[in-house]
């Protein structure tokens, strides 16, 4: 989905879009999504800035980062964002950041991707570190079992490298 920069004058005009369930592929191996995305928000224009504010709904699956079990993970996030044209950015462009500078972003031609959007907010809606719950005991690093279903007598005793060259004493 595209927003047409010319077209935008003022208030501004809503925009809202389902995605269809290939439509938005997020490049993330750890995380799939389950649930089509949708979009809802307004866009609007004053002189050549563009301001995008909406929400993302979705639902995505990852993997526990101990047993890599697949978790589900509702997704409701919020954005509100400042665009200016790459050609205005590079005519005030200086040797060093303003924090101002931070808060913008640039866009290229006559229309922003929202596409780029939705799926940037979705990744940054996930989680940092998932676990399928608090107590899970994740996989033997010997011989891969998962722990969760059942023991293994492997030895764990692992030694820090660092300390090897005492053992032998």
């Amino acid at each position: 989905m595209r927003i047409e920069v010319e077209q935008l004058e003022g208030s501004g005009k809503p925009f809202a879009h389902n995605y269809e369930p290939e439509e938005l592929i997020l490049d993330e191996e750890r995380a799939r999504l389950t649930e089509s995305p949708q979009v809802r928000g307004n866009a609007s224009r004053r002189g050549e800035e563009v301001r995008l504010r909406g929400s993302v709904t979705a639902r995505a699956e990852v993997d526990c980062d101990r047993c890599l079990k697949s978790i589900n993970v509702p997704i409701e996030t919020e954005f509100d964002l400042t665009y200016i044209p790459a050609s205005t950015y590079v005519a005030q462009e200086t040797a060093e950041l303003q924090e101002a500078d931070l808060l913008v972003s640039v866009y290229e031609g006559d229309a922003i991707d929202v596409d780029e959007i939705v799926r940037e907010q979705i990744l940054l809606a996930l989680p940092e570190r998932a676990l399928c719950r608090e107590e899970c005991h994740g996989l033997c690093p010997v011989c891969g079992v998962d722990r969760n279903l059942t023991g293994c007598a492997c030895e764990e005793k692992e030694v820090d490298p660092r300390w090897a060259a005492l053992k032998d004493l």
